[in-house]
């Protein structure tokens, strides 16, 4: 029998390393200094977007309870819905295994759109081969 237990042996390796709470300090972010991290609808279970940020922006998001995100290309902070009113609250902070990228579990507000198309989700296009036709609802 298969199991889905995250805790589980797989591929007969022993996986012992329990569940723990990491310290904002124990992060490990990039060359950058910045830490990719992926957006999750908490009431869907939906990927919404991915975004990347760094020290400060994360205990922005911790303590002023909208996500908040370094952009990469301006060079700025910015939160989600600042200008849309389609912000993001944080409800659970997630890192994986290598402690190296995030997950946040988010309610969207507003209008319910996470994606600056108008869509729900950024993830509405399929790699060529792979899947359907894109997809995604737009809440204009």
């Amino acid at each position: 029998m298969q199991s889905n237990d995250v805790n589980s042996t797989a591929a007969g390796a022993n996986y012992t390393e329990e569940p723990r709470a990491v310290k904002p300090e124990e992060l490990k972010y990039n060359s950058d200094g910045l830490i990719p991290a992926v957006i999750q609808d908490a009431r869907t279970g939906a990927v919404l977007m991915v975004g990347y940020m760094n020290r400060e922006s994360l205990r922005r998001t911790i303590e002023g309870g909208k996500v908040c995100f370094w952009s990469r290309s301006r060079k700025v902070y910015w939160v989600k819905g600042e200008s849309s009113g389609n912000f993001f609250e944080p409800v659970e902070l997630y890192t994986d295994c290598d402690v190296d990228t995030l997950l946040i579990k988010v309610r969207v507000h507003g209008k319910g759109v996470a994606c600056h198309t108008g869509r729900y989700s950024c993830f509405y296009n399929t790699i060529a081969g792979f899947g359907g036709q894109g997809s995604g609802e737009r809440f204009d």
